[in-house]
C-alpha cells in the first residue's frame, strides 16, 4: 500500500504534469497537441521497475508541425501568396524556433516547480512524519531525475531540442538540474 502511495503522489504528479505542460504550452501556441501511448515504453516501465530501477517512457505528446498561417499584412504591389511572404519567413522561422524551445522547457521546468514544490512542502513540516513524508520526499526525488534525465541533450528528450535551439537556455536549466539529482540519487 505504502508503495502505491509514494508511486502515485510522485510518478502520476512528475509525468503527467509533465506532458499536461507540453500540451497545454503547444496549443497556447496553436498548434496541434496529443498525448500518445506507447506500449513497449510501458511494458518497459512495468520489468524495469520489478528488475529494482524504473525506466519509464510510457508515452509522449506529440506536437503536429501544422499551425494555422498568421494573416499578415503585404504591402501594395508585392505579389501574395497562399504562404507567408518571403520578407516574413525569416521572422516566422525565428518565431516557430522560439515557440518549440518554450513547449520543450515546459516539461522538464513542471517538474523542477513540482520538486521545488514538494521540498517546501517537507521542509514546512506540513507533509508531517511517516508514510506522508517519506511520500514527498520521494516525489521531490522522482520529480529531479525526471527533470534531469529529461534535460540530457540526446535523442527525442527534451534537453536535445533545447540544446538544440539555444545552448545557453540549456546550459542553465540542465546542468542544475542535472547535478541536483545526481546528488540526490547518490545521496551526497
Amino acid at each position: 500500500m505504502n508503495m502505491i502511495i509514494f508511486s502515485t503522489l510522485g510518478v502520476a504528479s512528475g509525468f503527467i504534469l509533465h506532458e499536461l505542460a507540453h500540451k497545454f504550452t503547444a496549443q497556447h501556441f496553436g498548434y496541434l497537441a496529443e498525448y500518445r501511448a506507447n506500449l513497449m515504453g510501458l511494458a518497459l516501465a512495468v520489468f524495469s521497475a520489478f528488475a529494482g530501477f524504473l525506466i519509464a517512457a510510457p508515452g509522449a505528446v506529440m506536437i503536429s508541425r501544422y499551425r494555422p498561417v498568421l494573416q499578415a499584412y503585404i504591402p501594395e504591389g508585392l505579389p501574395s501568396s497562399n504562404g507567408p511572404h518571403p520578407f516574413q519567413q525569416e521572422e516566422l522561422a525565428s518565431r516557430m524556433k522560439r515557440e518549440m524551445l518554450l513547449i520543450s522547457l515546459a516539461g522538464p521546468m513542471t517538474n523542477i516547480v513540482l520538486a521545488a514544490g514538494f521540498f517546501i512542502l517537507k521542509m514546512s513540516g506540513l507533509a508531517g512524519e511517516g508514510i506522508w513524508a517519506h511520500a514527498v520526499g520521494f516525489a521531490i526525488s522522482i520529480n529531479l531525475i525526471l527533470a534531469a534525465f529529461n534535460m540530457l541533450p540526446f535523442g527525442p528528450l527534451d534537453g536535445k531540442k533545447i540544446f538544440d535551439a539555444d545552448r545557453r537556455v540549456w546550459a542553465l536549466v540542465a546542468l542544475p538540474a542535472i547535478l541536483i539529482a545526481l546528488s540526490v540519487y547518490f545521496g551526497i
